[in-house]
């Protein structure tokens, strides 16, 4: 991927429709605050707290992308099941960058020893075996049996419910005194999370989303609601702001709470046009 990429070129026609060109717009200006501010963040240590906090946000760049592009092209379903994702990305780094207990981060790493775990264990003893064979042995630490005790030592991450993590969140004091600071997260989890949800869990509500919808000549098409892409790219760019807003603050020590209140305040008048 080249460094002068511009996702927006890739953008699909809906992209010309109301307020969808100007949220696409807004979104981007969002992610670019943010980068100016990496960008004079300079070199960031291997291994540092910092570098794993830039490729989460690396992460949820790239989901943000994905869904402006699905939803521009109306992939709704697809766009959907991003914005869940979305949703708890943004959840899991504001516990984490705003949470006085650094127990959490160290939770956070550990679970990647169990998550790992976890994953190799269940590969197919075939595959192992082909693995082992050509001299990819796996480490001890990988398959070494453990107590429940280690066990539960390394999945606390996990023990902390989404839409708990997302109530606990919004119980810590603002970053500073403007609106963003003081705006929750967890009232938006079953809007955004669980509806969201049923598209990836492939449950009966998500078929019961798709309509037959009226097209030119008498004939109809399946599909979403109209109103669904430009909402959902409303949905993703409020967590945009707040995790830029987040990072920046909070992880570089930089104060844009100016710059993202007025970004706010922009998505603000967006939502109210939807009733949000």
């Amino acid at each position: 991927m080249t460094e002068e990429f511009d996702t927006r070129q890739c953008l699909g026609p809906l992209v010309n429709q109301i307020y969808t060109a100007q949220l696409c717009d807004l979104d981007e200006r969002v992610w670019e605050v943010f980068r100016t501010h990496a960008r004079e963040r300079g070199a960031i240590e291997h291994g540092s707290q910092d570098y794993l906090i830039v490729r989460m946000v690396h992460i949820a760049e790239a989901t943000s992308n994905a869904i402006s592009m699905n939803a521009t092209w109306e992939l709704t379903a697809a766009t959907m099941s991003l914005v869940r994702d979305r949703y708890e990305q943004t959840v899991r780094f504001s516990w984490l960058v705003r949470n006085p207990d650094q127990e959490e981060y160290r939770k956070y790493e550990r679970f990647m020893i169990a998550k790992i775990r976890t994953v190799v264990r269940n590969i197919a003893p075939e595959t192992v075996k082909r693995f082992t064979e050509s001299g990819q042995a796996l480490p001890l630490w990988v398959t070494t049996a453990l107590t429940r005790e280690e066990r539960s030592y390394l999945e606390e991450w996990e023990k902390l419910d989404l839409c708990s993590m997302a109530a606990k969140r919004d119980s810590f004091p603002p970053i500073a005194d403007n609106r963003l600071s003081k705006e929750k997260l967890q009232p938006w989890y079953n809007a955004v999370y669980r509806q969201f949800s049923s598209i990836s869990h492939y449950d009966r509500f998500a078929v019961e989303m798709v309509k037959p919808l009226p097209i030119k000549d008498e004939k109809v098409v399946l599909g979403f609601q109209p109103h669904w892409p430009k909402l959902l790219i409303l949905y993703t760019t409020f967590l945009d702001i707040i995790q830029c807003y987040e990072i920046t603050t909070v992880c570089f020590h930089t104060d844009t709470s100016i710059k993202f209140e007025s970004l706010f305040l922009e998505w603000a008048a967006f939502a109210a046009q939807f009733n949000v």
